[in-house]
């Protein structure tokens, strides 16, 4: 209540603020008309040009995305499905009961195929590389997001920028999450610091940018609740009696770390290329990214579990650690004309070393205290645009090492616009990816977790997609189809093992946005289907979410409030189960009393009050508020129920100094 309090006071003061910018308006007209017509004039005795900052000032861009988009600041629904601690719209995604954690996926996911240990359950928080901003900024600039956690703690990011010249960039951003959570043995304390700095000549043949991360995904884990009868039992709400059911696991903690340092530089030639009287800079350039990272995961028991009937190896104590490196280096050239035509090739390095503290032979299992491989291949990129009316867009990777083999990538996407706003997209993507590391190689005090699947072959995947996109009706239609060879799973039995034949499934996914007035209606409807050896990749045939709200400007336009509610579904069906161990989901045990659990099947309703006073966000939130009534029956994953009600509140403000 006294947080709920605060921020009513808060939002008091910044009305009666606005309302006296409002009063002084007229004051000022002339005095900011007279501004406004001294910014657009040159000065006269000192040749200094006045220039006043928009919104269109303040730009980032990433290695994913390189072309500059403007910090986005408007309140849509959108802003709506990123309030949460990955700033990422996660439908398809089942979170788990407190905020820090993993999520159960609902969907099948094509994964980047990188060689890399991190875990399933640590890899949705997780910033890669090519996810990094870089910016542009004309004045200095901070963004700062703040929620509260569940039942103690918050999570806080702050970003600041600025440009020292018009050819120089800094930035800083801290982003850290501690919440308590409802049950025992859930603390999560997630966080993360980034630096980026990024330079560019004058005449723009010069450019380089870095950056250093440093990331730490901690997680204390429960293994679900014991009884379930005492969560369907529980009229508590989740106010008092949650913390005091009895959970598996009580003294298990994970920890992931990261640390990376990551540098890239291009140079062009040949003065500038112009196309359609668009001025792109060197049309022939070089260009290198140069990598490194240590990743590190371990699993730990503060004291004694006897939750798995599995003989403990006293050797190694009860500490499974595992370590990772990654050194890599990509050297290309990159050919551009104009804004239509975008050509890049090049060679790549990579050399990987994982390894333990010490070797271990159990049983017929012999695990090395280290494996290192050196993989050398080729990267290519094509960008095409014919007068907006056809694109393609295509990139392969080739790699091949003496442990890893050889891996493949290869992705395009062909957009054709017949009509303004209408575009018929269709593409393809063939994959050989050598699996997770974490599902190859394991030490454990667990002598039954212990494993070395060097002999696992890759994974191989094929898609096939078509997308119908009709921008001025608001409306998607996208379907895909998918075959994926030697997939690799966790089975019953805690072991990870590689399936002898296909899993194939396709997925149609709708999204459609209608507006009458002021009033909105936002939903996305996703079917999917496993049609071969689906009880290896159990997944809900449906997915929906839908939002109704309404929105528009208040307080003289001061002001403007978007207020409504959400609903997210999807089908019972039989989930896979987390592993706290080794952090992924393994295909469920057969409970001896209940059978095999299913979950799903319930909605989760939220209401939702989102403010926006100049370019602050103000967001309450009352999630799954239908806990007031019906059963105790929603689950994350079996043993582990869903969150309860609760009332979420947070703040995304930008500052332009």
């Amino acid at each position: 209540m006294k947080q709920l309090f605060g921020l009513l006071f808060l939002l008091i003061c910044f009305f009666n603020l606005d309302a006296q910018i409002i009063q002084n308006n007229q004051d000022q007209k002339a005095v900011q008309d007279s501004l406004n017509e001294f910014s657009k004039r040159e000065v006269a005795n000192d040749s200094l040009a006045v220039h006043n900052p928009t919104i269109l000032d303040y730009k980032y861009w990433t290695e994913r995305n390189t072309k500059p988009e403007v910090i986005d600041t408007a309140l849509t629904i959108e802003s709506l499905y990123n309030q949460n601690f990955t700033q990422k719209d996660v439908f398809g995604k089942m979170f788990f009961p407190n905020f820090g954690q993993t999520f159960n996926p609902l969907e099948y996911e094509e994964s980047n195929p990188r060689i890399q240990l991190l875990p399933t359950g640590k890899s949705f928080n997780y910033i890669y590389a090519e996810d990094v901003k870089y910016y542009d900024v004309k004045t200095p600039s901070t963004e700062f997001i703040y929620e509260n956690g569940l039942r103690e703690g918050q999570y806080l990011s702050t970003t600041f920028t600025h440009n020292l010249t018009p050819q120089w960039n800094y930035s800083a951003r801290y982003r850290g999450l501690r919440s308590v959570g409802r049950y025992a043995n859930s603390l999560a304390a997630n966080n993360a610091f980034i630096a980026t700095l990024s330079h560019q000549s004058k005449n723009e043949r010069l450019k380089i940018w870095t950056h250093f991360m440093s990331q730490n995904i901690d997680n204390e884990e429960n293994g679900g609740i014991q009884n379930l009868d005492e969560f369907v039992k529980d009229d508590s709400l989740g106010t008092t009696n949650r913390q005091n059911i009895l959970v598996n696991l009580d003294y298990t903690d994970t920890e992931f770390d990261s640390r990376r340092f990551h540098v890239g530089s291009s140079y062009g030639f040949f003065g500038k290329a112009k196309s359609d009287s668009l001025s792109t800079g060197s049309p022939l350039r070089i260009k290198n990214v140069f990598t490194y990272e240590k990743q590190k995961y371990l699993h730990k028991e503060n004291t004694a579990e006897d939750y798995y009937q599995s003989a403990v190896f006293i050797g190694l104590g009860r500490r499974n650690l595992r370590s990772f490196e990654t050194l890599q280096n990509t050297s290309t050239l990159e050919f551009t004309w104009g804004e239509r035509l975008l050509i890049e090739a090049g060679f790549r390095y990579e050399n990987v070393k994982l390894y333990s503290p010490d070797p271990l032979t159990q049983g017929l299992v012999n695990i090395p205290q280290q494996m290192e491989d050196q993989l050398i291949g080729g990267i290519a990129k094509l960008y095409f645009d014919w007068n907006e009316k056809i694109k393609l867009n295509a990139d392969a990777e080739f790699k091949s090492g003496e442990i890893f083999k050889s891996q493949y990538n290869v992705n395009a996407v062909l957009d054709i616009q017949p009509i303004d706003g209408y575009h018929i997209i269709g593409g393809a993507l063939l994959q050989s990816a050598y699996p997770s590391l974490n599902v190859i190689y394991n030490q454990s005090f667990y002598k039954d977790f212990n494993y070395y699947n060097i002999g696992f072959d890759n994974t191989n995947t094929q898609k096939l997609f078509g997308k119908i996109d009709l921008e001025k009706l608001n409306t998607d239609v996208e379907a895909s189809l998918y075959n994926v060879e030697k997939y690799v799973y966790v089975g019953s039995d805690f072991r990870p093992r590689q399936l002898d034949g296909s899993i194939s499934l396709f997925q149609i996914k709708a999204n459609n946005l209608l507006t009458y007035k002021k009033f909105n209606l936002r939903t996305t409807v996703q079917y999917q289907k496993v049609t071969q050896n689906a009880a290896f990749m159990p997944l809900p045939d449906l997915i929906a979410r839908a939002s109704i709200y309404w929105q528009s400007k208040v307080f003289d336009n001061a002001a403007e409030v978007q207020i409504g509610f959400n609903a997210n579904y999807f089908t019972e069906f039989e989930s896979r189960e987390f592993f706290p161990v080794i952090n992924e989901f393994m295909l469920q045990r057969t409970n001896t009393e209940t059978g095999i659990q299913k979950i799903g099947g319930f909605p989760m309703l939220d209401f939702f009050l989102n403010i926006k006073v100049d370019r602050m966000r103000i967001y309450l939130r009352a999630d799954h508020f239908n806990t007031f009534w019906g059963e105790n029956n929603y689950y994350s994953a079996p043993n582990t129920p869903f969150r309860d009600f609760k009332i979420q509140m947070g703040v995304k403000w930008y500052l332009f100094t």
